[in-house]
């Protein structure tokens, strides 16, 4: 089937290259020099000591959107013009994998189209405009944004791919929820130290730091199973020890951060429920300070 991918860093050079081998892939990317590589050269993806190049996929720098599926895999604060677009468009499948929680209101205005929320479990790293290195094995897990939306709405959790897979879930808010909780515990804090992930789970005054984190976001999330998700935190931490965090890559590369989906969304919530979050505020204020 014909799918548009909305996004061209390293979520969306991963799955373009894993999709492009069943299915008429088109990259939607926002500079024209990337487009033009990609058409030119295909997408190189590393695994391990080993380079395949996906051909013969499509890149457009102008945002046609025609697609019958879309995956948009760009980050929370630069859904506004994909969103005003899709609005003008008639009725698709659109699939959104963002950290944080604070787009999911502006997602829920897309009410004509079938909406899917999800979150990506894979390790992946640009190393160039058309070369993305898959650093870590794991699948992207998709819930439906409104009732009533069915599972062949989503044609592609039908075809099971080998080191890319998808996952049904029932409930979207507790599926972002737990991912929200692992980003605010391990987003804000290795790019406030400057550590990779592993760092939070070896280090035992880091450690102390991601506790004090995880205790306040768990309290806005009003998740339960509070040693069961801690583990599932360090797990996380351990699994992809030398990774470098999103967050902690933008603030190397002078880029914004995705601090006001994630711990803004946490403190907005606990403003609700007056509840008291010192440690998210101070996490908040020092990531806003060091994008300048």
């Amino acid at each position: 089937m014909k799918i548009g991918i909305i996004g061209s860093g390293a979520v969306g050079l991963l799955s373009a290259a894993y999709l492009n081998k069943n299915h008429e892939v088109t990259l939607y990317t926002r500079r024209k020099e990337q487009a033009e590589l990609i058409n030119a050269k295909g997408i190189s993806l590393v695994k391990g000591n080993q380079e395949t190049i996906s051909l013969h996929l499509r890149a457009e720098d102008k945002p046609a959107y025609t697609e019958p599926l879309l995956i948009v895999t760009v980050k929370q604060y630069q859904l506004e013009d994909i969103l005003n677009a899709l609005k003008k468009s008639p009725p698709k499948t659109v699939l959104f994998l963002q950290n944080g929680m604070s787009h999911i209101p502006l997602l829920q205005t897309l009410s004509a189209h079938r909406v899917f929320v999800g979150i990506v479990e894979h390790g992946a790293l640009k190393l160039s405009d058309n070369t993305v290195k898959h650093t870590g094995f794991g699948c992207i897990k998709v819930s439906p944004l409104f009732p009533g939306e069915r599972l062949k709405e989503l044609p592609i959790l039908k075809m099971q791919m080998d080191h890319f897979p998808f996952e049904y879930i029932g409930d979207w808010k507790y599926m972002m929820s737990q991912k929200l909780l692992v980003n605010a515990c391990i987003n804000p804090l290795t790019a406030l130290l400057r550590v990779p992930n592993g760092e939070l789970a070896s280090n035992p005054m880091f450690n102390k730091m991601a506790e004090s984190v995880f205790h306040e976001a768990m309290k806005v999330l009003s998740l339960e199973k509070g040693q069961e998700e801690w583990e599932h935190v360090m797990a996380i931490c351990r699994n992809t020890a030398q990774n470098r965090s999103s967050m902690l890559k933008d603030i190397e590369e002078g880029r914004m951060t995705e601090i006001d989906g994630i711990i803004g969304y946490l403190i907005n919530q606990a403003k609700t429920e007056k509840l008291e979050v010192p440690v998210l505020h101070f996490l908040y204020q020092a990531i806003r300070g060091m994008e300048g």
